[in-house]
């Protein structure tokens, strides 16, 4: 277990359990991707995966994504659904995995990363997470290791990610923002980072008239709130932009 040195009770928690804990450092690090790799390194199994402090597994969701895995010399990666528990409204939904297309992996972040687990053969082909990312440093990693291996869905529910006033996703604004429009520059074409600069330059004003209208007329008023000769050519592209810019 990587701990960035919280004052929370988590190493009273981790000490009732240190039979069964074999590393466990808590200190000052650079930010969640340098904690992550600090762990990769430690690791020594052949299956690959990582868990934040505000998520879980369900039961066997380790066993199944180990026979989904196979041959763990292969570099290849499972990804499972998700239940997106929203604490806050008592309720739940269940994100399921859909068939790997790397061209829509670079505008749409659909691999739910507590249900995603990988061989160490894709992580040393891959390399470690982009310390730089804050809130794209999953989304980045799962479009560099598809070039170096299969990544597979699997269509059993594996994890729960909670949703809650302290979830970091929740909480990025414009940094979020930022990592979001450089990954999909980098990743996808021209038209598609067009689209999605073009919702965050608005992106404030959309999320107000996401929450007051429902439905078609709220879809349309989001539209008439950019360009509609960039909605006539790029309608979806706006649509699925909006997906991924707020939360």
């Amino acid at each position: 277990m990587i701990d960035g040195g919280s004052t929370d009770g988590t190493r009273a928690i981790v000490e009732r359990y240190a039979a069964h804990v074999t590393h466990f450092i808590s200190e000052p690090d650079r930010g969640q991707a340098d904690a992550i790799n600090k762990g990769m390194r430690l690791a020594t199994g052949d299956i690959l995966a990582w868990l934040n402090s505000d998520d879980y597994y369900l039961p066997l969701a380790l066993a199944r994504a180990a026979s989904a895995l196979g041959d763990v010399a292969q570099p290849r990666l499972v990804y499972g659904d998700c239940l997106m528990l929203l604490e806050n409204k008592g309720r739940g939904r269940v994100a399921r995995a859909e068939p790997f297309d790397r061209e829509r992996l670079a505008t749409c972040d659909f691999i739910y990363q507590p249900s995603a687990f990988w061989t160490r053969a894709l992580w040393e082909k891959t390399g470690p997470l982009n310390e730089a990312h804050h809130f794209t440093l999953d989304w980045d990693w799962w479009l560099r290791a598809s070039a170096h291996g299969a990544l597979l869905p699997l269509n059993e529910v594996l994890s729960v990610y909670r949703f809650h006033d302290a979830h970091k996703t929740g909480s990025g604004s414009a940094r979020r923002t930022q990592e979001t429009l450089a990954l999909v520059e980098k990743y996808a074409t021209p038209e598609w980072a067009a689209a999605f600069r073009a919702v965050a330059a608005r992106l404030g004003t959309l999320e107000k008239t996401w929450r007051w209208g429902a439905g078609r007329r709220g879809l349309w008023t989001l539209h008439q709130l950019v360009h509609l000769d960039l909605y006539a050519r790029h309608g979806a592209k706006i649509d699925r932009a909006f997906s991924q810019l707020h939360v």
